[in-house]
């Protein structure tokens, strides 16, 4: 099937990610997590959990800790908002070379592409080795991470794309988003970021 990205609508362009994650999905763009954060900060101090820890078996500092932790991130997700999507300028999308690349192409996904093979294990062969060493630089090793980050349901992602179309899978995401499938649900347990 042919795919354009003229046959997005603007609204529609957050759906998915050039590289195929469905960001629609996340909980970046859901904001399901901020809203737990919250109600778990509101329900700890309202019950003062922090008083009653020694009765239930629980270290008073891990529930400080635990509670600063909460604070600083919904602190950080309110200041950054919810996140519209890589394809518009959400997420990692301003160093990721595989949304610059999908861009400067005019295309909304990889599935667009020629040279992207979904059924090869390196499904871009654009290799970029003089960007390797910057993250997300070059296309091929990004594509690989993030490939292994989503337990390659991106790649199943823009399969689909190219067997349906994009107004078809446009479509069927939302409908599987709005009935509870969340991106987080593929993410691999596998730790591919270094830790601070």
């Amino acid at each position: 099937m042919k795919l354009a990205l003229k046959d997005v609508n603007e609204e529609d362009r957050g759906v998915v990610a050039p590289c195929g994650i469905i960001c629609l999905g996340c909980d970046f763009h859901q904001d399901e997590s901020l809203q737990a954060a919250k109600r778990i900060i509101e329900i700890w101090e309202g019950i003062n959990l922090l008083d009653v820890s020694g009765l239930i078996g629980m270290k008073a500092q891990g529930i400080i800790d635990t509670l600063k932790t909460l604070r600083e991130y919904v602190d950080r997700r309110e200041k950054a908002g919810p996140c519209p999507g890589c394809f518009k300028d959400g997420g990692p999308s301003a160093m990721c070379s595989v949304a610059k690349c999908v861009k400067s192409k005019g295309y909304w996904t990889c599935a667009e592409c020629e040279d992207f093979n979904l059924e090869s294990e390196d499904s871009c062969p654009h290799s970029d080795t003089e960007l390797a060493s910057m993250p997300l630089g070059s296309r091929q090793q990004t594509s690989a991470l993030i490939c292994k980050r989503y337990s390659a349901n991106n790649t199943e992602n823009l399969k689909k794309c190219r067997e349906i179309g994009y107004p078809a899978f446009i479509a069927e995401t939302r409908e599987k988003v709005r009935t509870g499938w969340r991106t987080w649900q593929v993410i691999s347990n596998e730790r591919l970021f270094p830790q601070r």
